[in-house]
């Protein structure tokens, strides 16, 4: 088990997680650090351009590791059907 820390990236500027989260693998961090990025979203935590907006998740050296931009964390929207374009119109 390792301790990663999720810190945040918003364009240039870093923010350092001062706490260590345990988890087994680097993926399970990952897994977690999406549900954040989710949950800050829905709670309209993040207001600005969504561009540069990432999670870095680092290891015990402070190494970045992993990566969790906002936007892919977004739901996919499907193009609307021709039918449903047409009614539109």
């Amino acid at each position: 088990m390792g301790n990663f820390y999720f810190n945040v990236r918003s364009g240039e500027t870093l923010t350092r997680d001062p706490k260590a989260y345990p988890f087994f693998t680097v993926q399970a961090a990952r897994d977690s650090a999406i549900q954040v990025v989710r949950e800050l979203l829905r709670e309209g935590v993040v207001d600005e351009s969504l561009d540069a907006k990432r999670i870095e998740i680092a290891d015990e050296t402070g190494h970045p590791i992993a990566f969790v931009d906002a936007y892919d964390v977004l739901p996919v929207r499907e193009p609307p059907r021709r039918r449903e374009l047409a009614s539109t119109w």
